[in-house]
């Protein structure tokens, strides 16, 4: 989401590995917060999905030839590194899709492939089309060794709003071990951030040996209805 935060707790993230349980394989976080929002009546505004891979040089050079052939590439570079990006629009209607190679120019990063899926609103052809392209993404690019990050973005009326939504939420995803973030920042519209960890979804960064995925910000926009972000394991913006 372009309007998601980036907090202080993405520093602990990079020095952390994402655990995952092979149980839960075969889930998919963004259709279960959309499943949650359909159910509570709630509007989904935005939506997102990115996947990240590292990848070898050979798989680098093959996925930019491959991409070169269906997409118009764009080439970025700075100081850190060269972007590679090609990006579909019209893979279905509501949706867009964004690939990009990440190659760093110093230290020992590794090379990266990490693929976008967004759109604003949701129903039942939005859902069935982002399941055909995740499935793809599977089949055609990444592997098991993928990291998922969702996100979703609703607004508060007068059906949901306040603690209620968010005690729902948390009850319904079995959140565990809550904890909550207030914003002090001066001028900031973001109320509070809430994170802790559900045992229904497969991916958890570690922090201090406790686990932790899924994170809420709650964002104060000068009326009644705030509005709420909702990511796993964490809200990052990638673009």
């Amino acid at each position: 989401m372009k309007k998601s935060i980036i907090l202080a707790i993405l520093c602990m993230f990079a020095a952390n590995n994402i655990g995952m349980d092979p149980s839960r394989e075969g889930t998919d976080e963004l259709m279960d917060l959309a499943q949650f929002m359909v159910t509570e009546n709630a509007p989904i505004q935005e939506w997102q999905t990115t996947w990240k891979e590292s990848i070898s040089p050979e798989r680098k050079d093959a996925l930019v030839k491959m991409l070169s052939r269906k997409y118009e590439k764009n080439v970025t570079k700075d100081e850190k590194k060269i972007k590679i990006s090609f990006t579909n629009r019209h893979i279905s209607k509501g949706i867009n899709v964004l690939f990009n190679v990440v190659i760093p120019r110093h230290g020992n990063a590794s090379e990266e492939f990490i693929a976008v899926i967004s759109g604003n609103g949701w129903n039942s052809n939005t859902e069935g089309n982002y399941a055909r392209i995740n499935q793809s993404f599977m089949n055609k690019y990444f592997t098991n060794s993928v990291r998922r990050f969702a996100c979703l973005t609703t607004r508060g009326n007068d059906i949901i709003s306040g603690d209620y939504f968010l005690t729902k939420l948390t009850n319904y995803f079995q959140v565990e071990q809550i904890q909550t973030q207030f914003d002090t920042v001066k001028q900031s519209t973001h109320k509070k951030i809430i994170y802790g960890y559900t045992p229904l979804w497969k991916q958890h960064i570690s922090i201090e040996d406790a686990p932790m995925n899924i994170q809420i910000a709650v964002e104060e926009n000068g009326s009644d209805n705030p509005t709420y972000m909702i990511g796993t394991p964490i809200l990052i913006n990638e673009y």
